[in-house]
């Protein structure tokens, strides 16, 4: 979908963003949030129990859909506990994936196919390649697996707060620092959450992702994570540095897309055109032919996918998304995973 210079706002976001969505999404929500609730409590009056493994495993998470930075972060987490020479696994759930629902694990350095793993467990493998990598929809499993392989000091989970079988010593809830943190307060599909509010009686921490000032205080540990885009990186070794001063195509299938287009016009990139696919695209099925002879700048999620399918004429450059806690905030979870 071309949007021109500027990402507009999706039908779905212009929903969310209204305080009373229609009537029947509401009811809809009401219905979601009332099942969440109930298996919630089932975790919560002990009639399902948590598998809890015998390593510390941090969680990132949000109450949100997507679109607040988790894997940013989940990559400055274990590339952190990397430097201080701790063995770090990392969990991704690989959804989009062919292997969704089976183990994959992957060794580093080992070449991850996006949509065999998933396009989140391949940016994660692109940015962070030193760092084993255990992919599935079956956390358990899949932390079992990893443990058992590479006998890790700690594990970190990517995007894994409503995955309540296994345990964490830590769950980091991620909140939107310059905008209200529950959104319109809907579940979904009439809001952008996952479950209520409610959710965060469960977090050790939240962190407020971005510039702005959290409009809400929590009775929890709160730590500001600044966002900064990277230089853009080349997706194939040939192509020279990208001249900032070079007019640019943007493409991207991520959610709240409106968000990296902003930050690019934020950025001074000039922008010819924006084309937008729905989350976790599989661009195979997208006719590219036009991009003959441009260059593109994309998110690093999405380039790992487009590298294989753009024209061989076209320049094209990811822009990873850095997280960058501040600095109290590694003592604090060093101490609260007893690392």
């Amino acid at each position: 979908m071309a949007l021109g210079g500027r990402a507009g706002v999706s039908g779905v976001s212009a929903v969310w963003s209204q305080a009373r969505p229609p009537l029947l999404l509401r009811w809809l929500s009401h219905l979601y949030a009332l099942g969440w609730r109930a298996y919630e409590g089932a975790y919560r009056l002990g009639l399902k129990r948590r598998q809890v493994l015998p390593v510390p495993i941090i969680g990132v998470g949000s109450l949100w859909v997507g679109g607040v930075s988790k894997t940013p972060l989940t990559i400055a987490i274990a590339r952190y506990f990397h430097q201080q020479g701790r063995r770090v696994v990392v969990l991704a759930h690989g959804y989009g994936g062919r292997r969704y629902r089976q183990v994959t694990l992957l060794e580093p350095g080992e070449v991850a196919d996006p949509y065999e793993v998933g396009d989140e467990a391949c940016e994660i493998r692109w940015t962070l390649p030193e760092v084993p990598l255990a992919v599935g929809k079956w956390r358990v499993a899949v932390a079992r697996a990893a443990l058992e392989r590479w006998q890790p000091d700690l594990m970190v989970m990517d995007d894994g707060f409503q995955h309540l079988p296994l345990a964490r010593c830590v769950d980091l809830v991620l909140l939107p620092a310059d905008e209200s943190p529950f959104g319109n307060g809907y579940c979904l599909p009439a809001g952008p959450l996952r479950e209520p509010p409610s959710g965060l009686r469960r977090a050790s921490a939240v962190l407020w992702m971005g510039e702005g000032e959290p409009k809400t205080e929590l009775p929890l540990p709160t730590f500001r994570v600044a966002l900064r885009m990277a230089e853009p990186v080349p997706l194939r070794r040939d192509f020279p540095p990208l001249n900032p001063q070079t007019p640019v195509h943007v493409m991207t299938g991520i959610a709240r897309p409106e968000r990296f287009v902003e930050a690019l016009h934020q950025g001074g990139w000039r922008i010819e055109s924006v084309a937008v696919f729905p989350d976790h695209a599989d661009f195979r099925r997208a006719n590219l032919s036009g991009y003959q002879n441009t260059v593109v700048l994309t998110t690093v999620k999405d380039g790992v996918k487009l590298s294989a399918v753009l024209p061989p004429s076209c320049r094209a450059y990811a822009l990873p998304l850095l997280a960058e806690p501040e600095a109290g905030f590694w003592e604090w979870l060093v101490g609260a995973a007893s690392l």
